[in-house]
């Protein structure tokens, strides 16, 4: 009988009062691509940080090739053999591309850094995986993040010996990219290298791997071959419950009237580069317009000239036929523009406060509680309440503070706020990023109920699949340019393309 390349034997850990994991067995084998998925919460990050030597099982034991290891650090599972890219990176900023790279390498420099030689290891290895890189001498705190994503990925590559961990390694990928990678995971297997992925894609797992594990509430509920599990099957045991289908977005109403109108927009990016290059399109009421796109292309331009953190250079905004005449946050929120920010965690929430303060952090919300000034405590925490009961947010207590939430419940405390205030235009920027498949429908679902309250829905997303399930209509922003529109039925090849920048359009 073959023993298995890593296993897990009673693996516990907790938390404070919660239990990350309880009592795991887990085998892996060597020459296969093991999927491991589970709702927000579920113990997959805590596994794999176990496994990379981040995190120490409080019990139980691991083994490779049947004999106990003990990882102190991610350094010492690196000596044997385990890379990981890690969902939130774990960069230096401070240093270039390629000296990010040189210290993962397998042959680092003994005496100085050569940046030539690094250079040329870092560029061949990337085209060995199929992966745009950005230039080795372009500082990591310059790049977006695709582009750290990638990085993130040559890395734990170049230094991976038997096992390489991702977690959610696709999320800024395009289409493309993501086969690319596949097509080198699938590569790593055939030279006998364990690949173990998060992943909340389930068409992911039956592309690429052989193996799913799926997790609920810190332990396993159990390990499948991928052909004799469906995708339904899977989302079922993941939440202990039927998943429904979400529902979708239907054509474009060319009657209704147009709610945001875009004309000309450019704006400057970082390091003075253009990062909106006369970008225009319009929005009407009901509608959901996607905008697909690798990060890096504007997107954060855009986001920020839309909700009142960035001035354009140029070009104009009108909200319900009336312009913005001043690109400030509190010009947008009184034109009735409302936002998902990209990053829940720095930009739409404030963690060390609690759930329910959170709920309230919005100027008309507050407005609407207050009496002279001053918050009417009662009537805010009924809101709270009814706000969290409403958008399914699971918390011991509203006085817990946000950061103790799952990530797909911290999310739903966003779009509680946000569409809590009924913005005529809403402008979202990857919402479903890192969530489970439960919460990524609820959190879709709402979107989708708003507009059929008459909201106009701006899409930003690097997730295809997202822009393709809501959109009733998509461009692709590449280089600062949008591309004409393209309406349902969308072919997702050609909208996979315009976004690795093969053909552009203004």
């Amino acid at each position: 009988m073959t023993v298995p390349l890593l296993s897990l034997r009673g693996v516990s850990k907790r938390f404070g009062p919660v239990q990350a994991l309880s009592g795991v067995d887990l085998d892996f084998n060597a020459g296969e691509i093991h999927a491991i998925l589970g709702e927000n919460g579920a113990g997959k990050s805590t596994l794999m940080y176990v496994l990379d030597g981040v995190q120490r099982p409080d019990t139980g034991i691991i083994l490779m090739n049947g004999s106990a290891v003990a990882f102190a650090s991610p350094r010492v599972a690196r000596r044997a053999g385990i890379g990981m890219v890690h969902q939130h990176f774990t960069l230096i900023e401070a240093l270039t591309v390629a000296e990010n790279l040189a210290l993962s390498l397998p042959q680092p420099p003994r005496w100085r850094f050569d940046a030539t030689v690094t250079a040329a290891q870092a560029q061949a290895l990337a085209r060995r995986i199929g992966l745009e890189l950005a230039p080795p001498e372009a500082p990591v705190s310059g790049l977006p993040v695709g582009a750290r994503q990638r990085l993130e990925i040559l890395k734990a590559l170049a230094g991976a010996g038997r096992v390489l961990i991702l977690d959610e390694p696709t999320a800024v990928l395009t289409p493309q990219e993501a086969r690319h990678l596949f097509a080198m995971l699938r590569q790593l297997r055939a030279e006998g290298r364990l690949v173990i992925f998060i992943t909340h894609k389930l068409r992911e797992v039956k592309e690429v791997a052989d193996r799913v594990t799926i997790m609920r509430r810190g332990g396993v509920i159990g390990s499948y071959a991928v052909g004799a599990i469906s995708e339904r099957e899977m989302a079922e045991h993941m939440v202990g419950e039927v998943v429904p289908a979400p529902a979708r977005v239907g054509q474009r109403d060319h009657e209704r009237p147009a709610a945001l109108d875009v004309s000309g927009l450019s704006a400057r990016g970082a390091r003075g580069i253009d990062g909106l290059r006369g970008v225009s399109f319009s929005v009407r009421a009901g509608e959901i317009f996607g905008i697909a796109g690798v990060d890096g292309n504007g997107q954060r331009e855009l986001f920020e000239v839309l909700v009142g953190l960035r001035r354009p250079s140029c070009g104009t905004v009108h909200v319900g036929g009336r312009p913005l005449t001043a690109f400030t946050p509190r010009a947008a929120l009184a034109a009735g523009i409302g936002h998902i920010p990209p990053d829940r965690h720095h930009e739409g929430l404030v963690l060390s406060m609690t759930i329910e303060e959170n709920l309230l952090l919005h100027r008309g919300i507050l407005d609407r509680l207050s009496w002279h000034g001053l918050l009417r405590r009662a009537a805010a925490r009924r809101f709270a309440a009814d706000l969290a009961r409403q958008y399914a947010i699971q918390s011991a207590s509203l006085d817990a503070p946000a950061r103790s939430l799952s990530g797909g419940n911290q999310q739903r405390v966003i779009v509680a706020r946000e569409l809590a205030e009924r913005p005529a235009v809403l402008v979202t920027v990857n919402p479903t990023r890192g969530l489970d498949v439960a919460a990524a429908r609820a959190v879709a679902d709402a979107v989708i109920d708003v507009t059929c309250q008459g909201c106009a829905v701006v899409l930003i997303s690097t997730d295809l699949d997202e822009v393709l399930d809501l959109s009733a209509s998509v461009s692709v922003l590449s280089r600062g340019r949008l591309s004409t529109p393209l309406t349902t039925p969308i072919d997702a090849e050609r909208l996979g393309l315009l976004m690795a920048g093969a053909a552009e359009s203004s």
